[in-house]
């Protein structure tokens, strides 16, 4: 592992029960000498990813928020389907995710509820369990071959407290099959209790690989008066046209 690998994994140790940090928890996670821990907080600290928040802890400093901005900005997805995203949420009354896959983990990278009176539980970013909620089940479903297996193996038969812990792997994978086939999912209470979810992948016209997914969420009494059929049928249609659109930037070039 290069000397920069190591010096970023120290930001692998944040989480949402590890929201502070001290050199002495870093040197005993990552198994570093105190010098070589306050070498690397330091050019962590000089970059602006780490900042000093009490007498000897650390938390993650300004610059993140910067690139998150940025990030905001110019986000494939977001960029090429910020417009289809908002009309969405307008005509259904509905919060709407783009949520993504990286690195192992599941993220909402965006949010548009225009009621904004739900508490979600999982919110913009903040890791989504796996193959829990209706986002997270279409992201792990279209993965391909032994990442399915893997992530099967590792979050859902390895998990005691999965609700799909009792599922075989030739079960499990007839359920991502179903997702698959469908084009969709739709989860009820799997996350915050008393919502609905629905969700389509956003599927790149390339290389047909998933990128992210679309999702409407909102009371289950809302998709009975909207009609669950017709808010599933606009999902996946915003879901195709933010994909034709990412197509047609990257073809216009930048």
């Amino acid at each position: 592992m290069s000397s920069l690998r190591k010096t970023l994994a120290v930001l692998d140790l944040f989480g949402p029960d590890q929201l502070q940090i001290d050199p002495e928890t870093i040197a005993e996670r990552m198994g570093l000498s105190r010098a070589t821990v306050y070498r690397y907080v330091k050019d962590l600290c000089d970059a602006g990813l780490l900042t000093r928040v009490g007498a000897g802890s650390y938390g993650l400093g300004p610059r993140i928020i910067e690139l998150d901005w940025m990030m905001r900005q110019y986000d494939p997805i977001l960029s090429a389907g910020r417009q289809e995203i908002e009309a969405l949420s307008a005509e259904t009354g509905l919060a709407v995710f783009v949520s993504v896959f990286y690195d192992g983990h599941i993220i909402n990278t965006w949010i548009t509820d225009p009621s904004s009176q739900h508490q979600f539980t999982f919110g913009r970013g903040q890791p989504l369990p796996i193959f829990r909620g209706a986002q997270s089940k279409v992201l792990v479903a279209y993965q391909k071959g032994r990442h399915l297996l893997k992530l099967f193996e590792d979050h859902i038969a390895g998990d005691p407290g999965h609700p799909c812990n009792h599922y075989a792997w030739s079960e499990f994978a007839r359920v991502a099959k179903k997702i698959r086939k469908d084009g969709y999912c739709i989860t009820h209470d799997e996350l915050n209790k008393g919502l609905t979810g629905i969700a389509a992948p956003i599927v790149s016209l390339e290389g047909k690989e998933v990128v992210g997914s679309l999702s409407a969420v909102g009371d289950t009494a809302s998709f009975k008066l909207l009609r669950q059929e017709t808010v599933t049928d606009m999902v996946i249609e915003t879901a195709r046209r933010i994909a034709a659109n990412m197509h047609a930037q990257r073809a216009d070039g930048p």
